[in-house]
């Protein structure tokens, strides 16, 4: 297929990447020049404008919040009217379910296929094929994707609402957010109680949850509690906050998240505080 990758940040050059590697042609594409380098000269081009990407069969966006697939997708030229008809556009940033219907909308009125495909996992599980993509869209769009996205992971299809799929992906942040403060609250009981916290991470990761979140956010916050309880900002409340207004939407009774929601507004606010742009911990997604 011929593939317009938007954003070549952290996660999107890695998928670009692997995606021209697997014998696709990619036209990337990102806001600021020079991000291209690296990629496969023989299967990729560096497209001038955004316009250029969306020429493709399948144009994939992974951008870092709502404000900027609103930004790329609809203000400045309305790039979903650049697109082809029968165009697919799969979103894999984490994105709210209103931005998502919205997507869907717009899409479906210029003739194009909308799938939400959040991802879940760092930045060299999209390099070595390791992410779980969780997607929603019409069943057509999704399957004639899926090999393009089965490159880069395993596909759990959620549903035809494409929705669906970011409400997955942020009720996932939220319980990587609940690792974060439950562990900084342990972490800090435990040092105050003369143990090292090391010691309590180690027994925390190989006998109560022997999980990959687990033990790279228990190791990191256990060694800035032995330094002396450096802060370390929850980089995923993000899908806290998308949480909240969800289950505010539906009704839904939601006590721990509209806790840590509302706890985490109350914070001073700190580098990365907000899940947008945070170097710690940038391990799981």
């Amino acid at each position: 297929m011929k593939v317009g990758v938007i954003g070549l940040g952290t996660m999107g050059r890695p998928i670009a990447r692997r995606i021209a590697r697997a014998g696709h042609e990619i036209l990337a594409w990102n806001r600021t020049p020079g991000r291209a380098e690296g990629l496969p000269a023989d299967s990729a081009v560096a497209v001038r404008t955004a316009g250029e990407a969306c020429q493709s069969d399948l144009v994939i966006t992974v951008l870092s919040d709502d404000a900027a697939v609103e930004a790329v997708m609809f203000d400045g030229g309305r790039l979903i009217t650049t697109g082809m008809p029968g165009l697919i556009h799969a979103c894999m940033s984490t994105i709210s379910d209103r931005l998502a219907r919205k997507l869907a909308s717009a899409h479906e009125a210029a003739g194009q296929a909308y799938v939400s495909a959040p991802l879940f996992g760092p930045p060299d599980a999209a390099a070595s094929g390791r992410l779980l993509i969780a997607a929603g869209g019409p069943r057509s769009a999704v399957e004639r994707i899926r090999p393009v996205l089965e490159v880069l992971g395993r596909v759990q299809v959620i549903s035809e609402d494409p929705a669906a799929a970011n409400v997955v992906k942020s009720a996932g942040n939220f319980l990587m957010a609940t690792v974060v403060e439950s562990l900084r609250d342990a972490m800090a009981i435990v040092h105050g109680a003369g143990v090292d916290p090391r010691e309590f991470a180690g027994i925390v990761t190989q006998s109560l949850f022997p999980t990959p979140v687990y033990q790279y956010l228990g190791g990191l916050l256990a060694s800035r509690q032995a330094q002396g309880g450096l802060p370390v900002p929850n980089p995923f409340l993000k899908g806290v906050q998308q949480c909240a207004g969800t289950a505010e939407q539906q009704g839904v009774d939601a006590p721990l998240v509209n806790h840590i929601h509302a706890q985490s507004a109350a914070r001073p606010a700190t580098p990365g505080s907000t899940g947008q742009a945070t170097p710690v911990p940038s391990r799981p997604q």
